[in-house]
């Protein structure tokens, strides 16, 4: 594609702050989450007051936007950018190797560790990740009708490094992980062959490690700082012996501890019907665990109905939509990756967050995309953010006489990664 360079400073005006409909996504689903964190967080007010529990929520998508603001600005056609992608990862490898072994308790699992005061899940920092280093692995590897073979092989191996750390922590983030890397070589135009080869690895390292993990069967659970380690193959072998793909077969079942995320799930959105309870009334929220993180999509539709539920994930769906119309737009295959593995990221986390909630898949920890409280979830989903942001400050747009400009131009293409033409554009 032929790429003509004029009007550009029309262009750059014009587009200096981003594309428009990724801002109001991301601006719809932070009043989301101020309006439905409030509500959800009744189960805290016992112990940090009515508004501790919403101020610490604010506060901590103060830091995601601060991280999003400086993202956005970030240069990702120079050689520094893949620089700090290498020492991210690593950063990232080392915090969950530390967890793996030292880390703080969250829900029975070793799945957080403090710094500066603050609690950091590397699990989530893992996805973000795994996004750059595949997008930065098959950028570098593309060759004419696709990706050549260490380029795969190299996608692959990061995604089982990261997916054999976060097992303990949850299997979903694993199947994320393996989700969001199998989407990336759709895109990034893997030959199919190669791409068969490449699941049916995922499915027998899968297996192999599950085996590997829960030889040892039934094990006490051991006290870390004070906090229970619940034995992770014991949880997962309930769970899924309690799985019913009918609503209500939970329901049969007498109220009890094993069953009440379930029920109660279910009952929120019973009583939300088509129009919901309107926020604020929400009669679960003090009932239903993790109302304010795992299963705020069952307060979503109890406080704002089927319309508000599907709502909110036309939001995700129509974030992904934009992200691959800003794809086809970039002249290179780094930004077009970067910006749609951000995107994939975001709305297979949130699927997987929708899909428990609805009782679709087995019960599973997963907070829903920049709504739910938590921290490091709220970190990584703005650095994405920011980087879909940034990357459609730069891609190709047409001008006010119909020819193609490149907005950002400025000739610093200085990183070879660059240089692999975009897979994703229509010949």
């Amino acid at each position: 594609m032929e790429t003509e360079v004029a009007n550009t400073d029309k262009v750059k005006v014009r587009n200096r702050y981003g594309d428009p409909w990724i801002w109001g996504i991301y601006c719809t689903l932070c009043l989301v989450s101020v309006v439905e964190a409030f509500s959800a967080s009744i189960q805290q007010v016992g112990t940090a007051g009515i508004y501790g529990p919403i101020g610490k929520h604010i506060v901590t998508m103060l830091i995601g936007m601060a991280a999003l603001f400086v993202t956005q600005f970030v240069s990702f056609k120079r050689r520094s950018f893949t620089w700090s992608i290498i020492v991210f990862a690593l950063l990232t490898l080392v915090a969950l190797v530390y967890v793996m072994n030292h880390g703080q308790v969250i829900n029975g699992a070793m799945r957080s560790m403090s710094l500066f005061g603050f609690s950091v899940q590397p699990a989530e920092l893992a996805k973000l990740a795994t996004v750059l280093l595949v997008a930065f692995i098959m950028s570098r590897y593309q060759e004419p009708g696709g990706v050549r073979n260490i380029g795969v092989v190299l996608s692959a191996f990061v995604v089982l490094l990261f997916g054999s750390l976060t097992y303990k922590q949850g299997f979903t983030n694993t199947a994320i992980l393996m989700c969001i890397s199998l989407s990336m070589m759709l895109i990034g135009g893997v030959q199919v062959k190669k791409f068969l080869v490449v699941l049916l690895v995922y499915g027998i390292a899968g297996v192999g490690y599950m085996a590997w993990q829960d030889k040892g069967g039934d094990e006490p659970a051991v006290a870390n700082n004070g906090r229970e380690v619940v034995d992770r193959s014991s949880t997962r072998e309930k769970r899924l012996d309690r799985f019913d793909w009918s609503e209500d077969a939970c329901l049969e079942h007498p109220l009890t501890d094993k069953y009440k995320q379930e029920q109660y799930a279910y009952m929120a959105r019973a009583h939300g019907g088509i129009f919901g309870v309107f926020p604020g009334n929400s009669r679960e929220s003090s009932r239903l665990p993790l109302a304010f993180s795992d299963y705020i999509y069952s307060i979503i539709i109890e406080e704002m109905g089927l319309v508000g539920g599907l709502l909110v994930l036309v939001l995700y769906l129509a974030l992904l939509a934009r992200a691959g119309r800003i794809a086809q737009r970039c002249t290179r295959a780094f930004p077009a990756l970067l910006v749609l593995g951000m995107a994939v990221m975001i709305t297979v986390q949130a699927l997987s967050h929708i899909a428990i909630n609805c009782g679709m898949v087995p019960v599973s920890g997963q907070p829903l995309p920049l709504i739910s409280a938590g921290g490091s979830s709220m970190v990584a989903i703005n650095i994405a953010f920011g980087v879909m942001i940034g990357v459609s400050k730069n891609a190709a747009q047409r001008g006010d006489n119909g020819r193609v400009v490149l907005a950002g131009s400025g000739g610093d293409d200085r990183s070879r990664v660059l240089q692999a033409e975009n897979p994703t554009q229509i010949k």
